[in-house]
């Protein structure tokens, strides 16, 4: 029952994630195509909407928490590999060094997927990741790193989920001048 509980949890964070990650991409796509100000009609055109995912202003645990989420959230009826998924966290203006450049330009040959990744595309399954900060972050100067862990979760489209894997990472995020962390690297550690 107490494992239920928590499933249950994983899953209520999980969907959580997807709805942000959802309406972060329609205002993306609404305001991100824009060639300059032009008049709201129907809205308050003061009223300014901020992307959640954005990493502007944000502190390096929630970046390294939205890069992560991101990168392993996967669309395997859609994407060729997980390779799509960290460029859409590139997309996301949440990558900076090592990862933004393994980001920019699709490789080829591509990353062989996971071997469940065929049964996943043909019954239409989404793969979606809940990622939490394990530690306080430790920042030194313009570096800041933190722990990690990734539950991934795959969504099935009669509406249930089935628990996938779960992941322990280390993050490193670098600070630009304008103050704005970003994902730079992980590395995997254990799970626990």
């Amino acid at each position: 029952m107490r494992e239920n509980k928590g499933i249950a949890i994983v899953i209520g964070v999980v969907v959580a994630l997807v709805l942000i990650v959802g309406i972060a991409f329609a205002i993306h796509q609404t305001t991100g195509n824009d060639s300059g100000p032009g008049t709201a009609e129907g809205h308050d055109s003061d009223h300014h909407h901020e992307d959640p995912l954005a990493p502007e202003h944000a502190e390096p645990q929630t970046v390294a928490t939205n890069a992560m989420s991101m990168i392993f959230s996967w669309q395997p009826a859609r994407d060729r590999s997980g390779w799509d998924a960290l460029h859409r966290a590139s997309q996301a203006d949440l990558l900076t060094g090592a990862l933004a450049k393994a980001a920019a330009n699709e490789p080829n040959p591509l990353p062989t997927p996971v071997a469940d990744w065929a049964a996943w595309s043909r019954s239409g399954d989404t793969l979606t990741a809940a990622t939490t900060a394990e530690t306080p972050v430790s920042i030194k100067g313009a570096t800041a790193t933190v722990d990690v862990r990734i539950r991934q979760v795959v969504l099935h489209p009669d509406g249930g989920s089935t628990p996938y894997k779960t992941s322990a990472a280390t993050v490193t995020l670098e600070k630009d001048a304008s103050g704005t962390w970003r994902a730079a690297n992980y590395r995997f550690g254990e799970t626990g």
